[in-house]
């Protein structure tokens, strides 16, 4: 690539070398050959200034190169100017390509590429460090010229809470992060090989991260989940489950999600809600669970009002596929 520049630069300037005198002789314009004395018998005459006004008309116009003229060629100037330009743009086209190889291997130790600042969005529950640490990033160390975009994006996607990673660059020393983070949507109860273990999942039912001591735990728990043998039957009950999840994440009054303590799922991929106050069950079924959220929603409006004998902490279930369009509503026998 360097060789190649070379002659493109070496071409360019043969153009503006002035042309020269070739030895030590004479251009024919330069000589003026008259006749002697003695040949003639006398100089010759003087022309007339209207014969050197008509030879000067009749003279085709010139240019000087140089002390000594041509005539004007404009298609030579125009090819010549052309090529030069075309010169120009393979030697600009060039540079780009052979940049890399072109500068010093010391460029990304110069400071004004040395990141300066970090910019981050989309961050919630990560704090800025966080996202600083997991990038890799020093800062006034790391060089904005060999940092690539995709190696930091992929360390960023290795930490649970990130769903999604996205790294710019804006010159000369300024770092973007951008992130969409992981919501939880409820924990998912499991079996390992340590015992029993919560996950968060999200609003896709895929879990992302172990509970840890601390750690938020205000969500809905699923269990029996892992107890459905049938791989469809279990994808079929998880689907209801996240519908179930999605409305009352809608934060309706009568049945909000910090309502909700728990999703339970029977072997046969049935579904039963159990509410934070009160102790009963609320049996939905193992379909249609988008109609029976609003009925529920409407029993426990109605439940809610009600004071003493038939009051909602009188009830003992709420059976919610007991008949089709049909609730039913069974209270404890000493109400």
């Amino acid at each position: 690539m360097t060789m190649f520049l070379s002659k493109v630069i070496n071409n360019i300037s043969s153009f503006f070398v002035k042309k020269k005198k070739n030895g030590a002789g004479y251009l024919k314009s330069e000589l003026s050959v008259q006749s002697l004395p003695g040949q003639s018998g006398h100089y010759p005459g003087r022309k007339s200034r209207l014969a050197r006004l008509r030879q000067l008309f009749s003279r085709k116009k010139k240019t000087s190169y140089n002390n000594y003229s041509r005539p004007v060629n404009k298609r030579r100037l125009l090819v010549k100017g052309a090529g030069l330009t075309a010169a120009a743009l393979v030697l600009l086209v060039g540079i780009v390509v052979g940049a890399k190889h072109l500068l010093p291997d010391n460029f990304e130790k110069l400071p004004i590429f040395q990141v300066s600042a970090i910019t981050y969005s989309g961050n919630k529950t990560l704090s800025n460090e966080n996202l600083r640490e997991a990038s890799g990033i020093i800062l006034h160390q790391s060089s904005l010229v060999g940092l690539k975009c995709a190696n930091v994006e992929a360390r960023l996607a290795k930490v649970p809470w990130i769903a999604q990673a996205e790294v710019k660059k804006n010159w000369p020393s300024t770092v973007e992060i951008s992130i969409v983070e992981n919501v939880p949507q409820a924990l998912l109860h499991s079996e390992g090989p340590d015992g029993n273990q919560l996950q968060y999942i999200d609003k896709n039912g895929h879990p992302f991260m172990a509970v840890k001591p601390g750690a938020e735990i205000d969500f809905p728990v699923i269990t029996g989940l892992a107890e459905i043998n049938d791989p469809v039957l279990q994808q079929k009950s998880l689907d209801e489950v996240l519908i179930f999840l999605e409305k009352i994440n809608g934060n309706n009054p009568q049945l909000p999600a910090q309502s909700v303590s728990e999703i339970h799922l029977n072997q046969d991929g049935e579904m039963v809600v159990y509410l934070v106050e009160y102790p009963f069950p609320i049996f939905f079924g193992n379909s249609n669970t988008s109609k029976k959220y609003y009925r529920l929603v409407q029993v426990l409006k109605t439940l809610y009002k009600q004071k003493g004998k038939g009051s909602i902490s009188q009830i003992e279930y709420i059976q919610m596929d007991y008949l089709n369009d049909k609730v039913l509503v069974a209270q404890t026998q000493s109400s």
